[in-house]
C-alpha cells in the first residue's frame, strides 16, 4: 500500500522498527514541522533570557545578600527553571522532534537502543525533578511567609537538593534497562513517538474495546497513572501553596507592619507571588494533560503536544516575569539599603 493510500489512525501507536511503510519512509515537509520550529525559537529566546539571571546571581552574589535579598529563594528559582528547561530539552527528543517524522526512517531500519533508552530515561529523571523543584520554590516562598526564621529554612532546603536529584534517578531507571519503542502516531504519516517497553511492562489489567494493542497499553501503563498522581499531587499542592500564601498576605496587608514596608519590599513580594501565579494555570492544563493519559481516547498525540506547548508557556514566562519586575535585576535595586527587620519578609 502507498503511503497516499495509507491511513496512519488504523496503525496508531504500533511499533514502526521492521514495517515496509516506515522503512521506505522519506521525510517531507508537513504541518507539524513549522509548528516544531516556533516553538524551538520560543524555547532559545526563553533560555537566553534565563541565562541572564545565573550570570546575575553569581557575578553580584555578595550584593545581593548585602541587601537582604534571600540566596536561597534565587537558588531554588534557578534550580526549578534549569530543570524545566531541561524538561522542555526531553520533550524535544521524546515528543516534539520525532512528531516531525526525522527519525521515522532511522527508527524503522535501526534498532537505537542506548539512544532510545537514554532518551525516555532522561526525560522522565528531568521531568519528576522539574516538578520536585517547581514544588520546592513554592513551598519556600510559602515558609517564609510563614516564619520569622530562616535559618533553619536555608538547611532544610540545601538538604532536599540532592534527594530532588537522586529519586527521580531512580524512579526512572525502569525506562533505561527496558526496550525503547518508536510508535506510529496519528499524525501526518511518519510521525513517531518515543516510548520504553516499560510502559507495557506495568499494565492495570483491562482491555477497551476498539482500541489496538499499543493503545491499550499506553492507556493502561501504571506508568501513565503514577504520573497522573505525581502530577495531581504536586498541582493540589501548588494550589494549596498559593490559597495558603494569599491568605498571609492579606493578613500581612492589613496590619501596620505590612503598611510599613519599604516600596523595594512590596516589589519583590509582588514579583514573587506572581511567579507562583503565572506557573498555576499551565500547571493545571498539564495536570488535565495527565489525566487523559489514563482515559482511553484517540487523541493522545494531541494532548501530548497540548501539554507541551502548556509547558513552554509556563517555563519561559515564569522566567520572563520574574527577570523584568524583580526590582535586584534594575540597577536601583542593587543600590537600595534594606534594614534587619525587613531582611525576614524581602522574599
Amino acid at each position: 500500500m502507498p503511503p497516499e493510500k495509507f491511513d496512519p489512525i488504523a496503525f496508531a501507536y504500533q511499533n514502526i522498527r521492521g514495517v515496509p511503510f516506515y522503512m521506505n519512509f522519506e521525510y517531507t515537509f508537513n504541518w507539524v514541522t513549522p509548528m516544531t520550529i516556533a516553538d524551538l525559537l520560543w524555547n532559545i529566546i526563553g533560555t537566553l533570557i534565563f541565562i541572564q539571571i545565573p550570570l546575575f546571581y553569581f557575578k553580584n552574589k555578595q550584593k545581593i545578600k548585602k541587601i537582604g535579598l534571600r540566596l536561597d529563594v534565587f537558588q531554588s528559582f534557578l534550580l526549578m527553571q534549569i530543570w524545566n528547561i531541561l524538561m522542555l530539552i526531553g520533550e524535544f527528543l521524546m515528543f516534539r522532534i520525532p512528531f516531525t517524522g526525522i527519525f521515522t526512517n532511522y527508527c524503522a531500519n535501526n534498532n537505537p537502543q542506548i539512544l532510545l533508552r537514554f532518551t525516555v530515561f532522561f526525560f522522565h529523571w528531568v521531568h519528576y525533578s522539574a516538578q520536585l523543584f517547581t514544588l520546592l520554590f513554592c513551598s519556600l516562598r510559602v515558609a517564609i511567609l510563614y516564619s520569622n526564621s530562616n535559618k533553619e529554612k536555608e538547611k532544610f532546603f540545601y538538604y532536599l537538593i540532592p534527594s530532588f536529584i537522586i529519586f527521580p534517578i531512580l524512579a526512572s531507571v525502569p525506562h533505561l534497562v527496558t526496550e525503547g519503542l518508536c510508535l506510529e502516531q496519528p499524525y501526518p504519516f511518519g510521525s513517531i513517538l518515543i516510548l520504553s517497553r516499560f510502559h507495557g511492562d506495568n499494565r492495570v489489567g483491562f482491555e477497551k474495546k476498539g482500541y489496538s494493542k499499543m493503545q491499550n497499553i499506553m492507556l493502561q501503563s501504571k506508568t501513565a497513572f503514577a504520573n497522573f498522581v505525581f502530577t495531581a499531587i504536586v498541582t493540589c499542592t501548588i494550589i494549596g501553596l498559593n490559597i495558603s500564601m494569599f491568605w498571609k498576605l492579606w493578613k500581612r496587608k492589613k496590619s501596620p507592619a505590612g503598611q510599613s514596608q519599604s516600596s523595594q519590599n512590596q516589589k519583590v513580594a509582588r514579583t514573587l507571588t506572581g511567579t507562583m501565579i503565572i506557573m498555576l494555570i499551565p500547571l493545571i492544563v498539564y495536570q488535565c494533560s495527565a489525566t487523559a493519559e489514563i482515559v482511553p481516547n484517540n487523541y493522545l498525540s494531541v494532548i501530548l503536544i497540548c501539554s507541551a506547548i502548556a509547558g513552554d508557556i509556563r517555563v519561559h514566562t515564569v522566567t520572563c516575569y520574574f527577570y523584568f519586575t524583580h526590582p535586584v535585576f534594575k540597577e536601583q535595586g542593587m543600590t537600595r539599603k534594606v534594614d534587619v527587620t525587613q531582611r525576614v519578609t524581602v522574599s
